[in-house]
């Protein structure tokens, strides 16, 4: 009986550890193999979609993406069109009355039936003129008000320009800088002005008389 059971060993050897060993790690070996092959899928997916995102774009000089329908397709054009320098335009020609251009240096005057008032000049020329005798007439400060406290602007008062802004640059409703000179040496208009000034006056309330 014992050498028939030495035999049966022999032939059928029991479950040792040995064999549970051998059997994880095989096991352990399969799960790894399987977990490459499932990196190296989410590897080829992930550089085909960055391939297919990269080839849609064109060399830099174009800076525009064309050739491809992809999802992800850009339009860099779009992204420069706010950074193209506007064009240049002209400067907008200001015209006096008459239809006349207006430039720097010349000689204009007011027009007539033009009620300008100017309120920034020296309290020493708040007044009008005597439309005839062309002599200064300060206001009466006994009735002094608000509205009287300016010089009202006669008719052929003569100045020189100094400055004639853009219009297309800047909005400027009285484009037109003139300089109301002192001097009556300067004046050939009779008027003879308490104080020197200057205004920004509207193209339509002068004309050029030199």
């Amino acid at each position: 009986v014992k050498s028939t059971e030495l035999y049966s060993l022999r032939r059928f050897p029991v479950e040792t550890s040995n064999n549970v060993y051998s059997s994880s790690t095989t096991t352990m070996f399969q799960q790894q193999r399987a977990l490459c092959c499932l990196l190296c899928a989410l590897i080829g997916i992930t550089t085909h979609s960055t391939f297919a995102f990269t080839s849609s774009f064109e060399p830099r000089n174009n800076m525009h993406i064309t050739k491809s329908n992809h999802p992800t397709k850009l339009h860099m054009s779009s992204f420069f069109a706010d950074a193209t320098p506007p064009k240049e335009t002209a400067a907008a020609v200001q015209r006096d009355a008459n239809g006349n251009a207006i430039t720097v240096g010349q000689k204009v005057a007011i027009v007539p039936h033009n009620s300008i008032k100017a309120y920034h000049v020296q309290k020493s020329s708040y007044g009008s003129f005597d439309s005839i005798t062309k002599q200064f007439i300060p206001q009466d400060e006994a009735n002094k008000t608000r509205k009287t406290s300016c010089l009202l602007l006669p008719e052929g008062l003569r100045g020189e320009v100094i400055t004639v802004h853009d219009t297309n640059a800047a909005d400027r409703p009285q484009p037109v800088l003139v300089k109301f000179g002192a001097d009556d040496e300067e004046r050939s208009d009779g008027y003879s002005l308490p104080s020197a000034f200057s205004m920004h006056l509207s193209a339509n309330e002068i004309m050029v008389v030199v």
